[in-house]
């Protein structure tokens, strides 16, 4: 998983479903090893998952605990495992995203927005009188 490369497969958004996440980790790119270590010099790719799973597990496991605890599983097992975990990490965010991505709260995100702007407006504009003070371009 890759977020500077331009190819959309991959990278998993917090907007994908299931099943695209489930497909993008599928072709991930990780070596032939017959088993799951976390090496993040030597072995790149699953290190890469092993990372992603730790961040969206809910036990809080390290990369290294669920390295030795997937160790055995076959790469492919290792992926949907890792897809499982993922999906589940991402759920409650994605859910909170859809909700405000739906066409009835699109006017709220206008007026959040209208107000931060406003917000921020007025404390450029403070900002500016002290500057134009400061250097002598403040009119008298």
């Amino acid at each position: 998983m890759s977020k500077s490369c331009e190819d959309p497969r991959s990278r998993i958004m917090l907007n994908d479903n299931p099943e695209d996440i489930h497909a993008k980790l599928k072709m991930a790119l990780t070596d032939s090893l017959g088993c799951i270590s976390y090496n993040p010099i030597g072995r790149p790719g699953v290190s890469n998952l092993l990372t992603l799973m730790a961040c969206m597990d809910e036990s809080q496991r390290s990369e290294e605990q669920i390295a030795t605890e997937s160790e055995k599983l076959s790469m492919r097992d290792f992926k949907e495992e890792a897809a499982k975990t993922i999906v589940k990490g991402i759920a409650g965010i994605k859910s909170k995203y859809d909700y405000f991505m739906d066409d009835n709260q699109k006017q709220l995100l206008r007026d959040v927005g209208a107000i931060g702007n406003e917000k921020a407006r007025r404390q450029a504009e403070e900002t500016m009188v002290q500057v134009r003070r400061l250097v002598g371009t403040d009119p008298v």
